[in-house]
């Protein structure tokens, strides 16, 4: 995670015990989190806890939105709900913590019950700080929190606006302004792209469906000329980050510094999210610009696979102009040897072979080959315990999962298939079809071969790309997965526009 300067290395295990102290507890896989959900609520509490989030559909109905925070304001919902965003609080924090000062006047806009609002305030008693939210329960157990806390340099008030003669030079709003979680945003173009056109009709319509002109109106009457806004949201899709950075210029306001996505795990499951934005409303002459492209996280092309198909997919991959190989042996493994190099200038890939008969296989996008080479190039000078534990580094678990005919040679489910997609050689379509609902939605999906490799590539204008190679015993399992893609997309879209 990066964060605006140096965290003092106490400070994350304070944090930890003040979310302790909330009788928040942490979790890392869902089955614990369930099982120690229900030893706390009754069979009656957990039929509400349902109700109440089927009721609150994804934030959009802001009535039900209330009604689902203040029902969860009191135990035992409160322990309960926030529990799953243990990681959530302590990243978040740890992201703002640097940022606050020279701040006199903080607003913590839509706080909830204060739970970071009241961390702040500890650890900044010279700055003072007012925490604002619709529900009045949340309100009620913020107040009770800070009184019990001693904190004398926090406020609660209810509401989302207010027209007293305040400002404040510095406001927070963590995952408020833009509460419809299913609203997907704006559009690329077509398929082909992440681009989006500057259709103003289009992005206040969504403005004003999502209320969120409505909020950053609020914040923009109550920030004082020379303040900064530091917001976080649910916008790592990038048709929602657009649409959210546009909203935000509209009304004047410009990064001052670079944003700052934030990974943390939810019940042991990684999350990717914001980004973080530090902004003002203040014309200079140098400022960072808005980024309209997708993020690329190091890694997130690395792919790996073990068993047969990995041997199939190197002996294709091994055909390629640039290779290395080192070997060795070991009391454990025996005989073992590591090859890797470049397949046509797209595709980085190592695979490593044992004489007991270990095959595994990792592949990545060429711009990430370094991360590749370099790690199986240790093996050479590795003992026999640090070798395994490079065989469990590289490929973990995937050892001990059954292997079939059905998994992929390279599977990838983000922004960068796209890249891999266009860089591939001497590709030749054999089957495409292209959906449109003649709203701006488009998707596309095509089966083809790139050299001796399948492919299979699906994408939309809402961002999801999905690149699938195989070899080709796994030729006729892609086709079949094109013909089932392509009934889906029949049954949600209407007739293809274009197919071949």
């Amino acid at each position: 995670m990066e964060n605006g300067g140096t965290t003092p290395p106490w400070l994350e295990a304070e944090l930890v015990r003040y979310l302790q102290s909330w009788g928040l507890q942490e979790f890392h896989d869902e089955a614990s989190y369930y099982d120690w959900q229900r030893e706390n609520l009754s069979s009656q509490d957990l039929q509400k806890l349902q109700s109440l989030v089927e009721q609150r559909q994804g934030g959009e109905n802001e009535e039900a939105d209330t009604a689902f925070y203040d029902s969860l304001a009191i135990p035992p919902f409160l322990s309960i709900l926030y529990s799953q965003r243990f990681d959530y609080f302590r990243q978040i924090a740890l992201l703002l913590c640097p940022r606050l000062s020279p701040a006199e006047q903080i607003l913590d806009f839509g706080c909830g019950v204060g739970i970071l609002t009241c961390f702040l305030a500890q650890q900044y008693p010279e700055i003072q700080f007012v925490g604002m939210d619709r529900s009045s329960r949340s309100i009620d157990v913020a107040r009770g929190e800070a009184h019990k806390r001693q904190l004398s340099n926090v406020q609660f008030r209810i509401g989302h606006d207010h027209h007293a003669p305040v400002s404040y030079d510095c406001i927070l709003s963590t995952q408020v302004l833009l509460q419809s979680e299913r609203e997907p945003g704006l559009p690329s173009q077509d398929w082909r792209s992440f681009e989006r056109s500057n259709d103003l009709f289009r992005q206040e319509k969504l403005e004003n469906q999502t209320g969120l002109n409505q909020r950053l109106d609020s914040l923009a009457r109550m920030l004082s000329p020379h303040g900064r806004l530091i917001c976080f949201e649910k916008t790592w899709n990038l048709g929602r980050r657009i649409f959210f950075q546009r909203a935000l210029s509209r009304q004047g306001f410009s990064p001052v510094s670079n944003p700052v996505p934030c990974s943390y795990q939810e019940l042991g499951e990684p999350r990717i999210d914001g980004p973080m934005y530090e902004l003002s409303r203040i014309s200079v002459t140098k400022k960072s610009a808005w980024n309209e492209g997708p993020f690329y996280g190091g890694g997130e092309t690395l792919y790996r696979c073990v068993g047969a198909i990995a041997e199939r997919m190197g002996m294709e991959l091994r055909v390629s102009q640039s290779q290395e190989k080192v070997s060795g042996q070991h009391d454990t493994v025996g005989p073992w040897s590591v090859q890797f190099g470049v397949w046509e200038e797209v595709l980085a890939w190592g695979l490593c072979e044992t004489e007991s008969g270990f095959r595994g296989l990792l592949i990545a996008s060429e711009g990430e080959k370094e991360m590749i080479f370099s790690l199986l190039r240790e093996a050479k000078s590795l003992r026999d315990s640090d070798f395994a534990d490079l065989l469990q580094h590289c490929w973990g678990n995937v050892r001990d999962v059954p292997q079939n005919d059905s998994i992929p040679g390279y599977e990838n489910h983000l922004s960068s298939a796209q890249d891999i997609y266009q860089a591939l050689p001497s590709k030749m379509v054999q089957q495409e079809s292209t959906f449109a609902d003649g709203e701006g939605k488009e998707m596309h999906i095509e089966i083809g071969t790139t050299k001796t490799l399948f492919y299979l590539y699906w994408a939309n204008t809402f961002d999801q790309r999905q690149l699938l190679l195989m070899d080709e015993h796994g030729g006729e399992i892609l086709r079949e997965y094109y013909q089932e893609s392509l009934e889906e997309a029949r049954n949600t879209s209407g007739e293809a526009s274009g197919s071949s």
